[in-house]
């Protein structure tokens, strides 16, 4: 026999009554709802102290927390993919030509004067676009050689980021051997909690792969570079005094020349890499794969260049492909 007090036959009387409690019992809880004080919605809420964006002392600090981690002792990764174009024919369509997939890893300084030294890793694999797969040869899209791929590690690609009275903020960084003191604008926007960060470095220097030496592999005598990152962040993150770091997600643009391991030689064209990126937590964040081959092959990439790495050369594709190659010889005419 079912004894539940819902189900079990009731008089008119004891109907009402069960009735008129669980009613008292339901307004009861309206009446104690509507006489507790109401909860102050500031209490949640995350400190606030406004940036002004316009003062570039304001504007590379806020920076630096976006990229990295105002606490010196903080290292910070961040990943990034995507697909790297080329650009041979202006009456033709871009190509792709190979993925690639990359992490580096930072740490910053700041100095007396409000300046930051920023200690930079990076390395990167290039990937078969049909499978995702790192690559170790490829079939030059244009000639039709089987070429040898190099990944992109640069153990040192330090960097000083300052306020200029000239320009207002500024990098000061070795390009190849080449010191120099670049315009950085840094802009901003916001649209409502989304805070939106754009960082260009448009550079031309000496390519220490000369033509004459390197036939095969150089580009000609200057590199020209252009690098554009583009982040999104929470403006609230950036504002919060307490926050050391705020986390964004955005997308890398490279314009430069051919890769030295492509022998593309000085055929007219440049290369555009188009990625994602984000930051991470912490390494552990990688993706497997990536991770994976990093540790086989260059295992010291997982930390930021030490304190005394500050004052020499940085390292870059080009660079690392001239310390670690001999020219090719020329192909028969």
């Amino acid at each position: 026999m079912n004894n539940n007090w819902m189900t079990k036959p009731r008089n008119r009387r004891e109907a009402l009554q069960s009735a008129l409690g669980v009613g008292s019992l339901a307004a009861g809880g309206l009446l104690a709802s509507a006489c507790a004080p109401a909860s102050d919605p500031q209490v949640n809420e995350p400190k606030r102290e406004p940036v002004d964006f316009t003062d570039p002392a304001q504007s590379l600090r806020s920076f630096i927390k976006l990229i990295g981690n105002l606490d010196p002792k903080v290292e910070t990764p961040s990943w990034f993919g995507g697909t790297v174009f080329g650009d041979a024919r202006r009456d033709r369509a871009l190509k792709p030509l190979f993925g690639v997939q990359g992490f580096g890893v930072l740490r910053t300084e700041q100095e007396a004067d409000g300046s930051f030294r920023i200690f930079n890793r990076e390395c990167a694999f290039y990937t078969d676009l049909k499978t995702g797969k790192f690559i170790d040869q490829w079939k030059n899209a244009y000639t039709k050689e089987m070429c040898d791929v190099k990944p992109i590690h640069n153990m040192t690609v330090n960097a000083h980021l300052i306020v200029s009275k000239k320009v207002g903020t500024a990098i000061e960084m070795d390009f190849d051997g080449t010191v120099m003191e670049v315009p950085l604008p840094l802009g901003w926007q916001n649209f409502d909690d989304k805070l939106f960060s754009t960082f260009e470095v448009h550079t031309a220097f000496p390519n220490l792969l000369k033509p004459e030496d390197w036939p095969r592999e150089s580009a000609g005598r200057v590199l020209r570079m252009s690098e554009i990152f583009q982040r999104v962040a929470s403006f609230a993150e950036v504002e919060n005094p307490d926050l050391t770091s705020a986390d964004y997600s955005g997308c890398w643009t490279r314009v430069g020349p051919w890769l030295p391991w492509m022998r593309q030689g000085q055929t007219p064209g440049n290369l555009l890499f188009r990625t994602f990126m984000t930051k991470l937590s912490s390494i552990d964040q990688i993706p497997a794969d990536l991770k994976a081959i990093t540790e086989e092959r260059l295992p010291e990439f997982f930390i930021a260049p030490p304190p005394e790495s500050w004052g020499t050369e940085n390292d870059s594709s080009f660079s690392v492909y001239a310390k670690e190659n001999e020219p090719l010889p020329p192909l028969e005419q």
